[in-house]
């Protein structure tokens, strides 16, 4: 592939090129808004951008070219400043006033930017973000259904606002009891402890493979929690893996968030 830069007849052009690695179970089966919010709202395919960061400066990169369109009546746009009380310094030196945020839309879908203000509002006030958010948040923006069902069971699954993915074995007695139970809850257990590990994504084969090596596991059951209840449980916040107290797997239980999966059994395990 080649590309000719003079043939787009501009004397000041910037390009900029990136690369996203992504692991398999990661690629995204349809065009993620991020970087083309631009294009897509002019095209109609996004209904909303919201671009935020902390100020100075305040400006985002590309504003101007998003502000020209504004400027010609084709887009809408609102802009929110919310000062801190008091500026913040990071370790860089760099000192920030306050938080700002951008929002644009097509003409005509200018009720979404109070929508979304809403919802940042609600769950703020609810416990905090979760998937319900999301997909809200979502249709706003503009995708579709099936979009957001894809993005929703990858977040949910994958850490984010689904929380830390988490993995342990279970016996065949205990396999059977979660499947009784609908997978909605990890099974009781007759040793002193659960041996709770962080779900590894770049290398779940072997992570599971290594886990197999109790001869009671036949199964490896996946979850999901918020960090912060997660980290309520355990007096070092650090390093893994964490051993639950068999007493204290019912009290666990009610802070999982959605169902567990079973992701590996041993052969011969049904």
């Amino acid at each position: 592939m080649s590309f000719d830069a003079a043939q787009l007849d501009s004397k000041d052009l910037e390009i900029s090129l990136c690369r996203w690695r992504w692991r398999s179970s990661d690629r995204m089966p349809y065009l993620s808004h991020t970087r083309y919010e631009l294009p897509l709202l002019l095209e109609g395919r996004k209904k909303l951008a919201r671009m935020s960061d902390a100020y100075p400066p305040m400006k985002f990169e590309g504003e101007d070219r998003f502000d020209h369109w504004v400027a010609k009546g084709v887009l809408h746009r609102e802009e929110v400043n919310e000062p801190f009380d008091k500026p913040v310094q990071t370790s860089h030196g760099q000192i920030y006033l306050g938080h700002r945020t951008v929002y644009y839309t097509p003409k005509g879908e200018e009720w979404r930017i109070p929508a979304s203000r809403l919802i940042w509002d609600a769950s703020g006030k609810s416990g905090g973000w979760n998937e319900h958010f999301e997909r809200l948040e979502g249709m706003l923006f503009g995708y579709e259904d099936w979009q957001n069902d894809w993005w929703i069971k990858r977040g949910i699954t994958g850490g984010g606002f689904g929380g830390l993915s988490c993995c342990c074995t279970m016996t065949a007695a205990g396999l059977t009891w979660i499947e009784a139970a609908g997978f909605r809850a990890l099974p009781p257990i007759d040793r002193p402890t659960l041996t709770i590990r962080m779900h590894d994504w770049e290398n779940e084969a072997d992570q599971y493979a290594a886990m197999f090596g109790d001869p009671d596991s036949v199964a490896v059951g996946r979850f999901n929690m918020l960090g912060r209840d997660f980290m309520n449980f355990w007096k070092s916040q650090c390093g893994g893996p964490w051993e639950l107290p068999a007493g204290s797997i019912a009290e666990f239980n009610r802070f999982l968030r959605g169902s567990v999966e079973i992701v590996a059994r041993r052969d011969g395990a049904v």
